[in-house]
């Protein structure tokens, strides 16, 4: 018979080597159980979870390097990077693209090198943690009701030599799209455009939420404006808690915070900071906007 010492000591060694394994899990679990996408351009035309095991990257001058031509797709990209820079700055090619989908999300990306990096429209989308940089037109555009965009940093946009572009967006949404937490720095339009550059634009957003955001460094060209947040044909949304920073001297036509088209119906604004409006353009820190409470412009 086994002295109760000993099996007591068998006990805690078997413990100890599983406390050993438990500690040496990985912090952030990657997504392994799913469709390796290995090149592009590729089209998804079958429901499930894909993902990258490696960067992909080409020289797309047009199309989009992925299609989603189905619903209940999950795109996790293991924070590896679908790259076009190759394709130089006269791309007219998408990231990645989908078109009246369903419960569609895209996470974990980098995306670089397109024209507009992420390309999500008329459908139920969640674009969420990706890294969106050194796209020449446009970051993040994503249209429908239901949809949220999150978590994502947008460096970095513009360039485009295209003819006739005169609106460069680090995100760009239409319908009741939730905004929350993102960074976009770096909003450049391409010299001798007249081009504007928005941080974060909405269109016909009624009851959305832009929440928790940080834009920076919005460079308009010639007679072009400079736009933190512009809510467009907006009403009863709700701004929250997002920081906005212009430069001085700013044009009439330029806002850090555009609340809606309407003063009554626009939503309610709270705990927003624009800051460098300029000494003449404090008026245009919030532009049609309820404040509740909180809202802070600095001109300097």
């Amino acid at each position: 018979m086994k002295k109760p010492e000993l099996a007591y000591s068998k006990a805690l060694v078997i413990l100890g080597v599983l406390a050993g394994f438990t500690y040496a899990l990985p912090a952030a679990a990657e997504t392994i159980n799913c469709i390796n996408i290995t090149s592009i351009p590729t089209t998804i035309t079958t429901q499930g979870v894909y993902c990258l095991k490696q960067n992909v990257s080409g020289s797309l001058a047009s199309g989009a390097a992925i299609t989603v031509n189905t619903n209940n797709v999950t795109i996790d990209c293991n924070e590896y990077k679908v790259g076009n820079l190759a394709a130089g700055p006269t791309t007219n090619a998408v990231g990645i693209s989908a078109n009246t989908r369903l419960n569609v999300q895209v996470r974990n990306c980098g995306v670089r090198g397109f024209r507009v990096g992420i390309q999500l429209l008329n459908g139920d989308y969640r674009v969420q943690d990706n890294r969106v940089d050194l796209n020449t037109q446009t970051g993040i555009y994503v249209t429908g009701d239901g949809s949220a965009i999150r978590r994502n940093e947008v460096v970095d946009t513009g360039g485009t030599p295209i003819a006739g572009t005169t609106q460069f967006h680090g995100i760009n949404s239409a319908g009741d799209v939730d905004i929350i937490d993102n960074t976009v720095s770096g909003v450049v339009a391409t010299g001798g455009s007249n081009g504007t550059t928005y941080g974060i634009r909405t269109e016909d957003m009624d009851s959305g939420t832009i929440k928790g955001n940080r834009v920076r460094n919005l460079v308009p060209n010639g007679s072009g404006s400079r736009r933190g947040i512009w809510n467009q044909n907006g009403n009863r949304n709700t701004v929250e808690g997002n920081t906005i920073v212009m430069a001085s001297g700013l044009l009439g036509t330029d806002a850090g915070i555009r609340c809606g088209d309407g003063l009554i119906l626009s939503g309610g604004s709270r705990d927003n900071i624009v800051l460098g409006a300029g000494l003449i353009g404090q008026l245009l820190s919030f532009v049609n906007c309820t404040t509740i409470a909180g809202d802070y412009a600095n001109p300097l």
